[in-house]
């Protein structure tokens, strides 16, 4: 979201851990996510600092055509990273293991995750993630992040 003046502010907090807002949170969460629970369970979050990377980070959510309504599932993806990655991770929404293949579950599927030095960045290596996996009907939005890079 935007304000009046251009300037990004932040709307909203989802709570799920698979939403791509924490997604893309959870990524640049360098403390142990269980201890930062425990603490706030306990009453002591105030106690407790969390620890983030500095880097800018952005999520683009790689979708079925026709999510969210009528979508295709049972579509093996190709080109899923094999080891884990520094500046980039991929998080699985509507996904399964079946016969060795990962394949389609749902329509939100999965969502391309990178970190950069700054937003443009960040969002250059997500779209550079995201553009290394295929299924046949895959589909992604190509404008998250032009609005808050456009002054």
């Amino acid at each position: 979201m935007l304000s009046e003046d251009e300037n990004p502010y932040l709307l909203e907090y989802n709570c799920r851990l698979g939403d791509p807002e924490a997604q893309v949170l959870l990524f640049r969460l360098q403390s142990d996510l269980y201890a930062l629970c425990e603490a706030a369970m306990e009453g002591k979050l105030r106690h407790t600092v969390a620890d983030w990377m500095p880097e800018s980070a952005l999520g683009v959510v790689l979708a079925s055509q026709g999510y969210p309504e009528h979508y295709s599932t049972g579509e093996e993806i190709f080109g899923l990273p094999e080891e884990e990655l520094t500046d980039g991770k991929v998080f699985h929404a509507g996904t399964k293991l079946a016969d060795g293949k990962v394949i389609t579950t749902g329509g939100r599927v999965l969502c391309a995750v990178a970190a950069g030095a700054s937003l443009a960045e960040a969002q250059t290596l997500a779209y550079q993630l995201a553009d290394t996996i295929e299924w046949p009907s895959k589909y992604c939005r190509r404008d998250i992040g032009f609005k808050a890079l456009v002054k």
